[in-house]
């Protein structure tokens, strides 16, 4: 333990010393969460697209297409896909606003206005409700328009954006630490003989890779809590969630990613191979892991392929810890991917003790 807690401060002080390692670290994944998450959630767009359906050659109709038409802030659009029902993609965030015509002389039940403005209800929309809402108060004080109203229609949570980005930077960032945090300071430091030099003082790989192991499992722990921390500040994430639940599921997939990147670097002969083989493996798992966009857009056999790989375990596991309130209470959600997680876990360890020499 005492040898362990001696290679650990040494690799904490060797890190605190790599400028690159902590620019990739901290740096870059809080660049790739402001840059892509704060304009989609905050933008100040000034064109609010409403689409819509129906017949306009009514007066009424006509007068409020006129209106919203002359308005700078709006650009209205027909809604043309066949396949999917306006409401459905509003609810899936594919739309924010749609506005229906409905023609009065099919419109039996008198009760039902023949106009209707529907609105998508997740919180990265809310300016723009809220700013199409006053355009639509202004058209109401109109003494010849008929009383046109916003109606929210509840989006399925997975829908934001946000829910795909932030568990898929804090995916990708432990990904590039866990691949990265071995091999090529391995292979360097092997050829420098200092493995050599290390078993001159009867000291076993153990404690060795257990303080280069500790030491990149503090920097993930790090990252994770400092992108959790802006998300909840800048995007308005969900503070009450399950942290001893969040805490397991991260060290599954950094021992994981931690566990591949060894076993990468004792099968290559020098670091440019290792960053060969590295390149080669990261971006299929970052690509087909859910980091920048959703695994459900992939064919059938592509999803399949994709449920088998710890980032997309990873990413999804913390998009439901982190937005659907799972815990230890319903852990049953989660299972697939914890057992994925830990599959992955106990298979590369078993591989690095089988190939591992000094």
């Amino acid at each position: 333990m005492k040898k362990t807690w001696v290679f650990l401060k040494l690799r904490m002080l060797q890190l605190k010393s790599d400028k690159a390692a902590l620019f990739f670290c901290y740096i870059l994944p809080v660049i790739l969460l402001l840059g892509v998450g704060y304009p989609l959630q905050m933008h100040d767009n000034a064109k609010i697209v409403v689409s819509y359906s129906g017949k306009t050659d009514n007066a009424t109709m006509a007068t409020a297409m006129s209106y919203l038409n002359k308005q700078s802030l709006i650009r209205m659009e027909p809604y043309v896909n066949t396949k999917i029902a306006p409401k459905t993609a509003l609810e899936n965030n594919e739309i924010k606003h749609y506005l229906e015509f409905r023609d009065p002389q099919s419109n039996t039940d008198s009760t039902q206005p023949s106009m209707r403005l529907y609105a998508n209800s997740l919180q990265e929309n809310r300016i723009e409700n809220a700013a199409l809402q006053g355009i639509i108060n202004d058209y109401n004080r109109s003494p010849t328009a008929t009383t046109l109203k916003q109606q929210e229609v509840t989006a399925s949570g997975s829908a934001s954006y946000m829910m795909i980005l932030l568990p898929g930077v804090i995916g990708m960032t432990l990904l590039i630490i866990g691949l990265n945090g071995f091999g090529a300071v391995l292979i360097e430091e092997e050829h420098h003989g200092l493995f050599k030099n290390i078993k001159t003082i009867d000291a076993s790989p153990i404690p060795f890779l257990a303080g280069l192991f500790i030491s990149r499992l503090l920097v993930a722990y790090s990252v994770v809590i400092a992108l959790y921390v802006l998300g909840v500040l800048v995007f308005g994430m969900p503070i009450k969630i399950d942290y001893a639940l969040m805490l397991l599921v991260v060290t599954l997939g950094c021992v994981s990613f931690l566990g591949l990147g060894l076993a990468l670097s004792t099968i290559s002969p020098s670091v440019s191979a290792f960053n060969g083989i590295v390149n080669f493996v990261q971006m299929p798992f970052i690509i087909l892991g859910g980091v920048f966009f959703s695994v459900s857009t992939f064919p059938e056999w592509l999803q399949t392929l994709a449920s088998f790989m710890p980032l997309t375990q990873l990413n999804a596991a913390m998009r439901e810890l982190l937005f659907n309130s799972a815990g230890f209470g319903n852990i049953s959600k989660l299972l697939p991917e914890i057992l994925v997680l830990f599959g992955w876990s106990v298979l590369t360890l078993l591989v690095v003790r089988k190939k591992f020499r000094w």
